[in-house]
């Protein structure tokens, strides 16, 4: 999929389809969630005031959704200018993150 070029911003095209691709209804959005994605984020727009000058939308996630099946996803990230990483090995480095514990009261 990667590999393919296509005018994506062309209404008419079925994209689903294109790359074989299975929609499913989100909960809380009206855009479909990807069935073969391990996650998928149902957004909202919260802030369009950069979007004439640098095309960049504001979103908040409003639902993540994960397939729990999937223990070792290999993900793929875009790290600019067309350049692309696959993630795979999984290694664990000790945390200097604080862990909190919170106590909920009614």
């Amino acid at each position: 999929m990667a590999g393919k070029s296509f005018p994506l911003s062309n209404a008419k095209i079925d994209k689903f389809g294109t790359f074989g691709l299975t929609p499913m209804p989100a909960s809380k959005v009206r855009a479909p969630l990807i069935k073969e994605c391990y996650a998928n984020l149902e957004c909202r727009v919260a802030d369009t005031k950069m979007v004439a000058k640098y095309c960049f939308f504001v979103v908040e996630v409003i639902k993540v959704w994960i397939d729990p099946a999937v223990k070792n996803p290999r993900t793929i990230h875009h790290l600019g200018r067309g350049i692309f990483m696959v993630a795979g090995e999984t290694i664990r480095l000790k945390s200097k993150m604080k862990q909190h514990q919170f106590i909920l009261t009614f």
